[in-house]
């Protein structure tokens, strides 16, 4: 049987901090007390280390099947152990985009023998598969995935009847891109008039600007009062759209009805970072102004936004060093976005029990995830080992994503991931990965 007992560990929890030791038998916490002795466990000391539940990232897109030149799940899910995130939930625009519970299953069998952490699977919308939509097993996949702006290939839905029929067909939470397509293009032809195709990428947040993300997440608002839906905003980016989604931030967050998400970019960006990153740093929606991203940070402290992601998006280098309209939207961050957060704490933003509960916790519970996202007895063990003083710069051979790039590359973090264990295996130790040990497919408790 495997047993690793975590010593004189400092637990992060959603309600306290606590220092105890923490004992694993198999893939599960068999005990949390003080002072537990067992002779027969693979000891790690954590004294000087604090120790988060796994962080389980809600929106990542790991591009497998039909774009392993930018990334797959077997490099993207080495990204995630070595960032302490040991579940992930990916996205359907693949290619084809993954809109039969068919793909869906053909992913999770790559993920099977591929994937280093544990996963999930949306199911993508476009107008023509309600029937797989309104037949989906619930307990089979993360959610419904819906772009209602900004989407490449067949993922768009924009017309608000079709938008309708599928949120009153959906039995499951329905995860939503939000952005005004018309809203984007108008503001493209007045930069291209401006500019011609030499767009400053400072730009991008005037050309893809907050009215465009305002517009699409309260038509989705009005669309799921009017249905009953229940619905998650994906990579808040606004201000406005915080002080929108308040009004809607009361009860359990399993029962709520419109919930969100904000995303590392939005979190740890802002447009005085557009000189330095130029392309590095364009995303959709765009990364908006320091009132947004303060108002982000903020609305996660106050409860209004409940899960923190990264929307996880790589591309080969090639794809981000053309001009403005040539060049790539999407950021690969997932294996720096618990340092990236920490980095917040440090600078006296947020907690260290609020990312425990927005990256992990809350995910769990919003998605119905079973037994994962919390430091209990009983609950798989998934957790990151965490030396909050140790100083690193990232470099591109620190990189595990394909890609090898990152819009942290060359920052420095005052902390770093020591351990990662996923399912009771020590996957990550001393930052270094020393199991092939493969994850699970997610159970949604539904």
């Amino acid at each position: 049987m495997n047993r690793i007992l975590l010593k004189n560990a400092l637990l992060i929890t959603p309600e306290r901090i606590i220092r105890n030791d923490l004992l694993i038998e198999e893939k599960r916490i068999a005990k949390i007390d003080r002072n537990i002795i067992d002779n027969d466990a693979q000891i790690l000391d954590c004294h000087e280390y604090i120790v988060f539940p796994g962080l389980i990232d809600e929106h990542v897109h790991l591009r497998q099947p039909g774009m392993e030149h930018k990334a797959t799940i077997e490099s993207e899910s080495r990204a995630c152990v070595l960032g302490g995130v040991t579940s992930y939930l990916d996205m359907p625009n693949n290619s084809p985009s993954c809109t039969t519970m068919k793909m869906i299953n053909e992913k999770k069998a790559i993920a099977a023998k591929d994937s280093l952490a544990n996963y999930g699977f949306y199911l993508g919308a476009d107008d023509k598969n309600i029937d797989e939509i309104a037949n989906a097993p619930v307990r089979e996949i993360a959610g419904i995935k819906v772009f209602m702006g900004s989407s490449t290939g067949s993922l768009l839905v924009e017309d608000e009847k079709k938008l309708t029929t599928i949120f009153e067909k959906a039995k499951t939470i329905i995860c939503l891109h939000c952005e005004d397509t018309k809203t984007i293009l108008d503001n493209e032809k007045i930069a291209k008039a401006t500019y011609g195709e030499n767009v400053p990428f400072s730009m991008h947040p005037v050309i893809r600007n907050r009215d465009c993300c305002i517009k699409s997440s309260a038509l989705a608002i009005e669309i799921a009062k009017k249905t009953g839906a229940r619905i998650h905003i994906m990579h808040l980016s606004t201000k406005d759209e915080v002080n929108m989604l308040a009004e809607y931030m009361y009860g359990d967050v399993v029962t709520r009805q419109i919930s969100a998400e904000a995303c590392i970019p939005h979190l740890c960006f802002s447009d005085f970072d557009y000189q330095r990153k130029g392309a590095y740093l364009k995303c959709n929606p765009s990364v908006k102004y320091e009132i947004d991203r303060r108002a982000l940070v903020n609305g996660l402290e106050k409860g209004i936004i409940t899960t923190v992601a990264t929307d996880h998006a790589p591309h080969e280098k090639a794809a981000k060093e053309g001009t403005y309209f040539k060049c790539a939207s999407g950021l690969p961050s997932v294996q720096f976005s618990l340092q990236s957060l920490l980095e917040l704490y440090k600078q006296h933003e947020i907690t260290l029990e609020t990312i425990a509960k927005v990256t992990s916790t809350n995910v769990a519970k919003r998605f119905h995830i079973k037994d994962r996202g919390a430091i209990k007895e009983g609950y798989f063990a998934d957790l990151a080992i965490v030396n909050l003083s140790e100083r690193n710069t990232v470099c591109e051979d620190d990189i595990a994503s394909k890609c090898k790039w990152s819009p942290f590359t060359g920052e420095t973090f005052s902390s770093k991931i020591v351990h990662t264990i996923v399912n009771g295996e020590l996957v990550v130790k001393d930052s270094k990965i020393v199991s092939d040990a493969k994850g699970m497919a997610l159970e949604f408790d539904r």
